[in-house]
């Protein structure tokens, strides 16, 4: 079975991993890599949300393969089987063609020294790369071209002025040289705070359709301070549930035009950055449930 590929897809075989990228393509442009061809732009991501959907992939291989379909722009998977593998193209179809639905598409942006940085997609793809290996070819769209900029200092000053890279770490302040060089949880630490909010999502704040980079990171770094986790055991899902039940109460209980980050475009208060008025005490329930989005992050 063969998966429609964009024209503009550029494929690099796996001994071309560090190819340089034709000079013909531009942003808005998509283009097929190799997972190891993404460099990141955080060093940290949640292992537990890692955790969550992998857990869900194991038990139903349709949801991964919706999941990589719908991260190509291509709406869902239309044919698999107990064959397919999301390393091999040919094994299944998706339901459209490569870009037909860009929103759900993970960016990435081409530096001075004609690499790809991924600005958007480093869970999703990181789990990718967990699953099929750093050689699995996926589709990334170009939102910026910096290859006009003189040297790799003034792009990572570029991409700190356009909130297009974190460089805060659960062990500190890191510099754009400590970043990894690959995706996935052997090359990135795990940040338990972005865990907790990603599934705190719905339930203490809503992401708006074009919402603050690094959002979740903006409320992790606000908790450290307001909610330490040492009270809480992280190991299980019952303790895990009550630290995601304080921080979805912490969040909606804070004055909307609090302060909670600083950005260059100016102050982000909790109203920004999505707070609720009130815990969705339904959802919740269901999340922390044993077959709810927790019950599958602590599946054995």
């Amino acid at each position: 079975m063969r998966t429609p590929w964009s024209l503009l897809a550029l494929l690099w075989s796996s001994g071309q991993a560090s190819a340089a990228l034709p000079a013909d393509i531009k942003a808005g442009d998509i283009v097929q890599v190799q997972l190891s061809q993404l460099h990141p732009t955080q060093a940290a991501i949640g292992y537990r949300q890692l955790d969550y959907k992998l857990h869900r992939y194991q038990a139903d291989p349709k949801k991964l393969f919706d999941d990589f379909c719908e991260s190509m722009g291509q709406k869902g998977v239309d044919k698999f089987n107990s064959k397919s593998r999301i390393s091999d193209p040919d094994s299944f179809t998706c339901k459209a063609p490569v870009g037909a639905q860009p929103g759900p598409m993970k960016t990435a942006v081409i530096a001075p020294d004609n690499a790809l940085y991924l600005t958007d997609g480093h869970h999703t793809f990181s789990n990718f790369a967990d699953v099929g290996g750093l050689k699995t070819l996926v589709q990334v769209r170009i939102t910026n071209d910096f290859r006009s900029l003189k040297t790799m200092n003034a792009f990572w000053q570029q991409m700190e002025a356009a909130h297009l890279v974190w460089l805060d770490t659960p062990k500190g302040k890191i510099t754009p040289h400590d970043l990894p060089k690959e995706l996935g949880r052997k090359h990135m630490q795990d940040d338990e705070y972005r865990s907790l909010v990603y599934f705190v999502r719905d339930i203490g704040f809503e992401k708006e359709d074009n919402p603050p980079p690094f959002l979740e990171f903006y409320w992790g770094k606000w908790l450290e301070t307001e909610l330490p986790l040492k009270s809480f055991d992280l190991h299980d899902r019952k303790g895990y549930g009550a630290a995601v039940t304080a921080i979805a109460e912490k969040i909606t209980d804070v004055p909307k035009d609090t302060v909670i980050a600083q950005s260059d475009a100016g102050p982000l208060t909790a109203e920004k950055l999505g707070a609720m008025k009130k815990v969705n005490e339904k959802k919740l329930d269901k999340m922390i449930s044993a077959d709810g989005k927790l019950g599958w992050a602590f599946k054995e």
